[in-house]
């Protein structure tokens, strides 16, 4: 397949390419590529095949198949390592048929070369995750101090009222959730997001254990050591879930899934 640049007059689909030309071109992961200086269209379809990007005195080739409009930047699906890689030629009227093969044939990493790191990421495989991980690790360690305002907790009816116990039960796991989400949210490496997650899994984990063991610590037999519940029976469940086992619960899943996506290497890593 030879394809025209977009200034060709009997190209199909002229009305496409321009809005690319002049554009930032970023990678699958965001980082900046150059300027797109140039577009090039299937002579069947129409549509943009090819792009040269002016990165400093470079001039780089990238693929436009897949490519996706963000603002004033465009997106391509390779890597930032598979463009610099890639086979270089004078940015011609026309491709010629064997150069567009070799780029084919980089971009879709038959030599194995173009592929990135094993432990490298894209940032947005764990972001949603980490963002609520976050929020939800707020929750654990703030609802201690701030729900007897409203009636909601156990033991002392005082706000902001700091036990060994809290410690033990909230917040040490709120530190753990928080902390994982925290690393979760912008990280390209693998190992490091993976750690993160079973960070804050451990957090979720002991949310939903801790208060059943924690009853075997009291100095005098079997006690309750964060306190009984303040409210109405109705308060007295809705605390034990939003202190510990519906949030537990949300944690270990949220954690799970990351860590579940993040061993996986996507075609895209």
């Amino acid at each position: 397949m030879v394809s025209t640049p977009h200034h060709e007059p009997e190209s199909a689909g002229q009305s496409e390419a321009p809005e690319l030309s002049g554009r930032n071109v970023v990678d699958r992961d965001g980082t900046r590529l150059g300027k797109l200086e140039q577009v090039y269209l299937g002579p069947e379809s129409g549509s943009p095949t090819w792009g040269v990007v002016r990165a400093g005195s470079r001039q780089r080739f990238v693929p436009l198949h897949d490519a996706e409009s963000e603002g004033s930047a465009v997106r391509i699906t390779a890597s930032k390592r598979q463009v610099r890689s890639a086979p270089t030629a004078s940015a011609d009227a026309e491709l010629r048929p064997e150069f567009e093969g070799r780029l084919s044939e980089h971009y879709a990493g038959a030599p194995n070369t173009a592929r990135g790191s094993v432990l490298s990421v894209r940032r947005s495989r764990g972001a949603l995750s980490g963002v609520l991980l976050v929020l939800l690790g707020l929750w654990t360690g703030l609802v201690p101090f701030v729900g007897p305002y409203f009636g909601y907790g156990f033991g002392s009816a005082q706000p902001w009222s700091f036990t060994v116990d809290r410690l033990w039960l909230c917040v040490l796991p709120a530190v753990a959730v928080l902390l994982g989400g925290l690393l979760l949210v912008p990280t390209g490496n693998r190992f490091l997001a993976s750690g993160a997650s079973l960070l804050a899994l451990v957090g979720g984990v002991w949310l939903l254990v801790g208060p059943s063991l924690s009853r075997l610590w009291g100095t005098e037999g079997v006690a309750t050591p964060i306190g009984a519940p303040l409210g109405s029976p109705a308060m007295w469940v809705a605390a034990q879930l939003g202190f510990f086992f519906a949030v537990g619960a949300l944690v270990v899943a949220t954690a799970a899934m990351a860590f579940g996506r993040l061993t996986v290497r996507s075609v895209k890593d």
